[in-house]
């Protein structure tokens, strides 16, 4: 009887962990990118610069 509601416990925090690291991921997917595009918006703006 506790071992089956151990493994149930076990079971509930394994999904709770799952959720937490795909939002992570998720977010820092998300900052990575935004990271990048500002990059290269930047490198942009340099370039022209220099054109000018």
């Amino acid at each position: 009887m506790d071992q089956g509601e151990t493994m149930k416990d076990v079971k509930v925090d394994v999904r709770v962990n799952v959720g937490v690291d795909a939002a992570s991921v998720i977010l820092l997917l998300g900052t990575a990118a935004m990271a990048f595009l500002l990059y290269k918006e930047h490198k942009q703006e340099k370039r022209k610069l220099n054109g000018v």
